[in-house]
Formats: C-alpha cells, sequence, structure tokens
C-alpha cells in the first residue's frame, strides 16, 4: 500500500505518466575534462553596453503583480578588447525585469516605462505599450560588477538610448 501511494506522488498530472527519476531522465552530464580545469565566469568590468532586445514577454510575479520580462544581449563584437570572449561566446544575456505594468493610478510604474521606451529608441506619444514591438530594438545598458552567492555577476544599473 505505502509503495503505491509513493508512485502515486511521482505521477505527472498532465499526462498520467510516471515521472522519472533524474538518474534515469538524461539529467547526468558527461563533460570532456574534469570540472576543476575549467576557468570559471568573468562578468564583464562595469561600464555601458550597446544591448538588443531578445526577448520581452508580460510576466506576474508570485505576489501577483504583473511586470515585463525583458532578455538584452551585448554581442561579442561591443564586449572590451582585453575581455577573454569565451565567457560569452554567442553573446552576454542578461534579464532586466524592472519594470511594472504601467498603471495611471502608479506614477512611477508609468516613468519606468517610459524611460525603458526613450532607451530603445521608441515614441512616448502613444497609449499602447506593446512588449513584443520590443524585440530586436537597441539601447545602451550600464553594468556593474556584483556577487551571487559569492560568485561575480554582472548586474543592471539601468538602461540608456544608445549614443549614435
Amino acid at each position: 500500500m505505502a509503495k503505491e501511494a509513493k508512485k502515486a506522488a511521482f505521477k505527472d498530472e498532465d499526462d498520467d505518466k510516471e515521472v522519472k527519476s533524474s538518474a534515469n531522465n538524461g539529467s547526468i552530464v558527461e563533460l570532456d575534462m574534469n570540472l576543476d580545469d575549467y576557468e570559471d565566469f568573468q562578468p564583464l568590468p562595469g561600464g555601458a553596453y550597446p544591448f538588443t532586445v531578445t526577448k520581452s514577454e508580460m510576466r506576474t510575479s508570485d505576489k501577483g503583480n504583473d511586470y515585463y520580462y525583458v532578455g538584452l544581449t551585448i554581442h561579442p563584437d561591443d564586449f572590451p578588447p582585453d575581455y577573454d570572449v569565451a565567457n560569452a561566446p554567442e553573446g552576454l544575456n542578461l534579464v532586466y525585469a524592472r519594470m511594472q505594468k504601467p498603471d495611471p493610478k502608479n506614477r512611477r510604474s508609468i516613468t519606468a516605462v517610459k524611460n525603458w521606451l526613450r532607451a530603445i529608441g521608441m515614441s512616448l506619444k502613444t497609449p499602447r505599450v506593446d512588449p513584443a514591438e520590443w524585440e530586436g530594438k537597441i539601447g545602451k545598458v550600464i553594468l556593474k560588477v556584483g556577487k551571487f552567492n559569492n560568485d561575480p555577476i554582472n548586474e543592471i544599473v539601468g538602461v540608456e538610448a544608445k549614443d549614435d
């Protein structure tokens, strides 16, 4: 009886199939050398970098607040000359998720969206905010080096219009 109850706990609710343990579902990764032999990731030095918007969508936080989730990519050609491109050979991907859905009763939310639209060169002369229109737009991101779990990471300080 206890075995049946345990099995039921491992059923996928959507398709009623048993969920495989991590050892059986391909989660084991075989690398070409020991982890100790790999160099650690180094973040970009603090500063301003051009970016391209690669993803933009509305999401809802755990607290029920709507916000914009925006993926930014800094192209390797825009890395400083002394930065090792092997840290991010396809470009550095960052997430900018600091904008609440604009609410006319909350000026702060309106100002954040206006500043974002200015940074990516979009007109403010519209009542419509459509994050799908942001993909492919360019701007400039200001980064600093911070820490997460004692590892160095890039943190977004702000966004601005890209210099021409």
